[in-house]
């Protein structure tokens, strides 16, 4: 069986086709969405390329997935059925994810997650936007639930960080993580700190305090996670974003925040924190996902 994988973000795209749930990485192809009439004319300009038309698509996009429709929470526009996709690739049957599903199912691939998924583990992405995903394993295959954890209450972290804050929140206009630990959050942070417009890995690399208030931001909600999930295998950082802030989870900022948790700080050490570092992972755990349904 041939399917056509679609991990769509909130600024980039990657498609690739599978056969018998083994990608074919000669068919990866890498989209910018501003360079993209759409979702729709994206999918079907892309199966109408091939010369092996799939029948099946798996498509897992960064917004919600009700009703058999999707909607992508940055990226206002792109919305479709899966009867849409149906009609425009030719796919017989149209399976519908939320993106950070995708990555769930990545940290079941040995190659991805440093070894077989054996234990709970967490992915959390940040990008454009924010967003995490569980991997539980059941019998022989893996589960993993959707969910839009970007939009949980941004973390209280310190009585200095509350005029901060609550700047962010009135800028971006709702109490949430995404408001401060994504790409474009952590430059708003920066920006209402000292009023400078600078790129992320910048700020990181040379403000340090604005360094420290995402450090911690990040500490209290990755800790936060690790609290409901229990990823005994493993608390992965994932996408642009977090693969840099990974180089700086040895700062006090960041360990003080994930784990002091009263009479569960001693369980914050059980848990391993990693790097994502392949942008085709969510590629790969579809191709996965294809061989289990």
């Amino acid at each position: 069986m041939i399917t056509l994988l679609a991990d769509i973000g909130g600024t980039n795209s990657r498609l690739a086709l599978a056969r018998d749930g083994k990608l074919e990485h000669a068919t990866i192809c890498s989209l910018g969405n501003d360079h993209s009439p759409g979702l729709v004319p994206m999918l079907a300009d892309y199966a109408a390329a091939r010369s092996a038309r799939p029948t099946r698509l798996i498509l897992a996009a960064a917004g919600p997935v009700t009703d058999g429709h999707v909607r992508l929470t940055n990226r206002p526009g792109w919305s479709c059925s899966a009867a849409d996709l149906a009609d425009a690739t030719g796919a017989a049957q149209v399976i519908l994810l939320n993106d950070l599903q995708a990555m769930g199912h990545a940290l079941a691939v040995p190659e991805i997650a440093g070894g077989p998924l054996t234990q709970t583990r967490l992915a959390l992405a940040i990008g454009t936007g924010l967003n995490a995903a569980v991997a539980h394993p059941v019998a022989n295959r893996t589960f993993v639930p959707p969910g839009e954890s970007g939009y949980q209450s941004l973390p209280f972290t310190h009585e200095a960080d509350a005029p901060i804050l609550a700047a962010l929140v009135r800028d971006f206009g709702s109490n949430t993580a995404e408001a401060l630990l994504s790409g474009p959050g952590i430059m708003r942070a920066h920006r209402l700190m000292t009023g400078e417009n600078r790129t992320v890995r910048d700020i990181l690399a040379a403000a340090p305090d604005t360094r420290a208030l995402v450090l911690r931001a990040l500490g209290a909600t990755l800790g936060s996670l690790a609290l409901m999930h229990l990823p005994y295998g493993g608390l992965y950082l994932a996408g642009g974003v977090g693969r840099a802030l990974h180089a700086y989870l040895d700062s006090p900022d960041f360990r003080h925040q994930f784990t002091a948790r009263g009479a569960y700080s001693d369980l914050m050490t059980r848990f391993e924190l990693r790097c994502i570092d392949d942008d085709l992972a969510p590629l790969h755990g579809l191709a996965r996902l294809s061989c289990e349904t």
